[in-house]
């Protein structure tokens, strides 16, 4: 191969292509005579099906495909082997029977620059490290919600919000407002404060992750073109610059932690975090403190407040979208916050368990607009079987949410705007459906569901009690939405707050 491509006037980046093209299209007609491999579309060497995705998100494209070659399929990202999973049996089979082979994470060039080498639990893969980190923050934010903490700080943000837009009478775009009010609820529960809406601090910390999110999304060309990890893309400096000021920030507030930590006052999940390790530290337990260096307690927090930000705020955008153009929901949505929530104090986790028609709404809003559609892919850790078909050890798998949540086998008036679909004929909350998997499920099922549920109830329910929501006169509502495969997000619009009595 070397002979014959030092005659080919090409660059080396045109060459190691060629070369990748030829080495996975030998790996292919390999795997095909070892493996009972789903079916799938004709992908195009190196390209794969990238081209079918250029017009169509990836989430809309699989769920069209399923009518072709059924609800396990295999796809191709660029060179990148893929199985997607398109209907609820499926997903289930992978995330909840078979949880343990399907709990790796998939690790490209740019996931473990990252995330410091695979230490972030979004990120990072199935291992003991990881499995270790889990269980420590999961036990920070049971501690941390089980008592007043996340009532007082959702409380504190939304009345800082409600203060402002009392005083705005034109239409408003509310992500910047939902935006206040994620980050001062991440910012109170990881680091112990709040930002007013003019704080530089707070539209910097906005910003950055407005942009990194955006362009991580889009997928940096190093993952599937090596060469260039030596010379960089534009894209990929940029993301590495915002990566490393948003490293500056978490380190800034760590800092401050660990100046003054006490066991006898805990303020947040920092403090819970740097607890853990401080006690590896002082039992001296060399393998412990290996697994909880200061690198692996930046990404646990970053994990929880960079998450806890983009999936609350999206949300919160959604429902103000679909609140506003159903008026009758909206009417029920008062009647039940009027008679459960004072007008002032503090926001109790109590009232969420009477609050059961503001939650179906919730779930209603989540299922229509699956934020996170794709779920994050995970792999697979050994070969494993879907079905009929075989799995192989380190298979990217694709979850296609959306789809589940759009199956008109699964769901009747699957367009519609339906909460009581979530109720049964008491009017309490039913028993939730298998076709509803907003957090995932198994081993990578959502950190943050036990919070965010309650959290999300109880802040919608503070907006309408607060306001009555409407879009401007003649405007009609858009449901579609941008953002391409990795989030859903709504098209901007503005929104209408009026105060109510």
């Amino acid at each position: 191969m070397d002979g014959v491509l030092s005659y080919v006037p090409v660059s080396v980046t045109t060459q190691a292509a060629l070369v990748a093209a030829v080495a996975g299209m030998i790996m292919y007609f390999q795997m095909r005579k070892r493996y009972h491999l789903p079916p799938g579309p004709p992908a195009i060497p190196l390209l794969g099906n990238a081209l079918s995705f250029i017009r169509t998100p990836i989430y809309q494209k699989l769920a069209e495909w399923r009518k072709t070659y059924g609800p396990v399929m295999t796809v191709y990202l660029g060179p990148m082997r893929c199985v997607a999973l398109n209907n609820t049996e499926v997903v289930l089979e992978a995330l909840v029977k078979k949880q343990a082979d399907f709990a790796g994470r998939l690790q490209t060039y740019s996931t473990k620059l990252f995330s410091d080498g695979g230490k972030s639990i979004v990120l990072g893969d199935y291992h003991a490290t990881w499995r270790l980190h889990r269980k420590l923050a999961s036990k920070a934010l049971r501690i941390y919600s089980s008592g007043n903490h996340l009532e007082l700080r959702m409380t504190e943000s939304l009345n800082k919000v409600m203060a402002v837009l009392k005083d705005v009478k034109e239409p408003v775009d509310p992500n910047t407002y939902s935006s206040l009010v994620a980050l001062n609820i991440l910012c109170g529960v990881c680091f112990d404060q709040t930002f007013p809406l003019d704080d530089p601090v707070f539209k910097k910390v906005l910003a950055l992750f407005d942009e990194f999110i955006t362009s991580f999304g889009n997928g940096p060309l190093e993952d599937i073109i090596p060469p260039l990890r030596l010379f960089p893309t534009k894209e990929m400096r940029r993301l590495v610059q915002l990566f490393e000021e948003i490293l500056a920030i978490l380190d800034t507030f760590i800092a401050e932690h660990k100046k003054t930590l006490s066991a006898d006052n805990i303020r947040d999940f920092t403090d819970l975090i740097l607890l853990a390790q401080k006690e590896a530290k002082d039992d001296e337990n060399e393998t412990t403190m290996a697994r909880i260096t200061d690198e692996h307690v930046r990404q646990t927090i970053g994990d929880i407040f960079g998450a806890g930000i983009n999936t609350t705020r999206l949300t919160l955008d959604w429902a103000m979208l679909y609140v506003a153009s159903h008026p009758k929901v909206q009417s029920k949505m008062h009647e039940e916050v009027d008679q459960v929530l004072p007008k002032d104090g503090t926001m109790l986790m109590s009232y969420r368990n009477h609050l059961p028609y503001t939650e179906a709404v919730l779930h209603e809003v989540m299922r229509l607009s699956s934020v996170v559609p794709l779920s994050l892919p995970h792999t697979t850790i050994c070969d494993t079987k879907i079905g009929d078909y075989d799995v192989p050890q380190g298979t990217t798998v694709l979850l296609n949410l959306w789809m589940m949540h759009h199956d008109p086998e699964k769901w009747t008036d699957v367009e519609d705007f339906k909460p009581e679909r979530f109720l049964d004929e008491t009017g309490a909350m039913a028993p939730k459906p298998d076709s509803w998997l907003p957090f995932s499920a198994g081993r990578r099922v959502c950190l943050g569901e036990s919070v965010a549920k309650p959290e999300l109830v109880l802040l919608l329910a503070g907006y309408t009690r607060q306001f009555k929501i409407s879009l401007p006169d003649g405007v009609k509502p858009d449901f579609e939405a941008i953002g391409g495969g990795f989030l859903r997000t709504p098209k901007p619009f503005k929104i209408v707050f009026e105060e109510r009595d």
